[in-house]
C-alpha cells in the first residue's frame, strides 16, 4: 500500500515528503534533478536549434527558420521544458516579424511571457514586435483597422513599460517608445521625455558599461537626432541646435544617421532661427551628401531659403531641378511663392491649380492660397469660389467648418459688393470660430 506524500509550507516554499522512500523534495531539488539524462538531451537539442536559428537569422533566411522550427510543439518538441525553449520561441518570433507575420509572432512571445513574466528580453521582444507592426501598417505593408491599431499601440506601450521597469537604465526601449509616440501617434510632447531619458541613461553609463552595451549607442545617437527634431516642433530652436550639434559630434565617423538627414535637420534649425546663410550652406552640403533617394524636401527648403535671402530666381532653379510629377503640394506652394515674388502671377496660379487637381489631403490649403492670390489680383468671384471649395472639401474630409475658407468667402463677398452675403457668412464664422484673427476688423467694415 502506497503512503501518500505529505506537503508542508515553509515560508513561501512547498516541501513534499514521500514517507515511503524518505525523499524530501522542494523548489530547489527534486529526484528528477539527480537523473538528468532526459533534461541533458533536451538542453543539447535546444542549443543545437538555437545555433541553427542564429545562423539563419544572420543570413536573413526567415522562411527557412519558420519552416524548420515553427511551431516548436510539432517541429522540435524535444526542446520543450529544456529551459531554452523561450529563447527559441523569441528567435522564431523575430523571424515571423521579419516577414510581417506579426500576429503569429505576438502569440509566440505572449506564451513565453505567461511562463516567465519577469524576463526583460521577452517584454523587449514583444514591445519591438508590436512597434514594428505599427510601422508596417504605416507603410501600408499590412492593414490594421482602427480598433486593432489602438490595441496594438496599447500592447506596445504596456511591454515597453515592463521592459523599462526591468531595466530602468536602458536606452533602446525609451528611444523606441518615444518613436511610437512621435511617429505613430503624433504626440511629440509625450515623446520628448522618453528621448531625453534615453540620452541621459547612456550618458550616465560608465565606460565599461558602454563597452558592454555598445549596441545601444546607435539608439542614443538617434535619440539625440529625434530629440532635436521634436524640440524644434515645440518651438525651441536653440535647444534643437544644441542637440543636433551633439548628434553630429557623437555620430562622427559612424553615420548611424546619414549625413544627408543630419545636415538637412541642421538647415531646418538654422532656417527657423532666421540664419538663412547658415541654412543655405547646411542644405547645400546635405544635397552634396545625397547619393540616392528622394531630395525633394531638401530642394524645397533650399528654395525657401533663397526666397528668404531675396533671391527667388535661384530658389526657382532649385524647384525646377525636380521633375514636375514628383512635386508634392508643399513643393508647389513654395514654387507659387517664388513665382509671385518674381511677379509671375499667371504662373503661380497655374502651379496652384495643378496642385489642387493632384492633392486629396491638403487641397483646402491650396485653395486658400488660390483665394488669396485672386484677391490680390482683384478676382473676387474667384475668391468666393475657391473659399467655398476649400470649406466643402474640409467638411467632407473631416466633418468640421474650415475657418480660413469662410474668411476668404466673406472678404470676396465684401469686395464684390455683396454685404448681406458677407454678413451671413461672418455670423457663421463668429459662431464657429469667435477668436479667428482678423474677425474684429472684418466686423467693423460690415456693421
Amino acid at each position: 500500500m502506497n503512503v501518500p506524500n505529505k506537503a508542508s509550507e515553509t515560508d513561501d516554499s512547498v516541501v513534499v515528503h514521500d514517507e515511503k522512500t524518505g525523499i524530501v523534495e522542494d523548489e530547489f531539488l527534486q529526484v528528477n534533478d539527480l537523473v538528468t539524462v532526459r533534461k541533458d538531451a533536451a538542453k543539447k537539442a535546444a542549443k543545437g536549434v538555437l545555433a541553427e536559428l542564429e545562423v539563419m537569422i544572420r543570413e536573413k533566411r526567415w522562411e527557412d527558420a519558420i519552416t524548420l522550427f515553427h511551431p516548436i510543439e510539432e517541429k522540435v518538441p524535444e526542446t520543450i521544458g529544456s529551459g531554452w525553449d523561450g529563447s527559441i520561441r523569441r528567435k522564431i518570433a523575430f523571424a515571423l516579424g521579419q516577414i510581417n507575420r506579426f500576429d503569429d509572432a505576438i502569440r509566440e512571445l505572449d506564451a513565453c511571457i505567461q511562463a516567465d513574466p519577469e524576463n526583460f528580453f521577452l517584454h523587449n521582444s514583444l514591445a519591438y514586435t508590436a512597434y514594428n507592426s505599427l510601422y508596417a501598417a504605416k507603410n501600408k505593408e499590412i492593414f490594421l483597422s482602427g480598433k486593432n491599431r489602438h490595441e496594438r499601440i496599447d500592447l506596445a506601450h504596456r511591454h515597453f513599460a515592463a521592459a523599462q521597469a526591468l531595466r530602468p537604465d536602458g536606452v533602446t526601449n525609451f528611444y523606441r517608445q518615444g518613436m511610437l509616440y512621435r511617429q505613430i501617434e503624433r504626440k511629440t510632447s509625450q515623446a520628448l521625455p522618453l528621448f531625453f531619458k534615453a540620452i541621459s541613461n547612456w550618458e550616465s553609463l560608465s565606460s565599461e558599461d558602454r563597452e558592454a552595451r555598445h549596441q545601444e549607442r546607435k539608439n542614443y545617437i538617434k535619440a539625440l537626432y529625434q530629440g532635436a527634431s521634436a524640440v524644434l516642433e515645440n518651438g525651441r530652436p536653440q535647444k534643437a541646435l544644441d542637440l543636433l550639434k551633439q548628434c553630429l559630434a557623437e555620430d562622427n565617423g559612424t553615420d548611424h544617421i546619414s549625413m544627408t538627414f543630419k545636415y538637412f535637420a541642421l538647415g531646418k534649425v538654422h532656417f527657423s532661427m532666421c540664419r538663412f546663410g547658415e541654412a543655405r550652406d547646411a542644405l547645400l552640403f546635405s544635397l552634396k551628401c545625397s547619393s540616392s533617394g528622394p531630395v525633394d524636401f531638401i530642394r524645397e527648403l533650399l528654395a525657401r531659403t533663397y526666397l528668404a535671402l531675396d533671391n527667388p530666381a535661384k530658389g526657382l532653379q532649385e524647384i525646377e531641378k525636380l521633375p514636375e510629377r514628383i512635386r508634392r503640394p508643399y513643393v508647389r506652394w513654395t514654387e507659387s511663392d517664388l513665382r509671385i515674388s518674381l511677379e509671375d502671377f499667371a504662373g503661380a496660379r497655374a502651379v496652384l491649380l495643378n496642385a489642387v487637381e493632384r492633392d486629396n489631403r491638403s487641397r483646402h490649403k491650396t485653395l486658400v492660397r488660390l483665394a488669396r492670390l485672386e484677391y490680390l489680383l482683384g478676382g473676387y468671384d474667384k475668391v468666393i469660389e475657391h473659399g467655398k471649395s476649400a470649406c466643402d472639401f474640409f467638411t467632407e474630409k473631416w466633418g468640421q467648418v474650415y475657418a480660413e475658407g469662410l474668411y476668404w468667402q466673406i472678404l470676396g463677398a465684401y469686395r464684390s459688393g455683396a454685404p448681406d452675403n458677407a454678413r451671413t457668412l461672418m455670423s457663421q464664422l463668429e459662431t464657429e470660430h469667435p477668436d479667428y484673427p482678423g474677425l474684429d476688423k472684418l466686423k467693423s467694415r460690415l456693421t
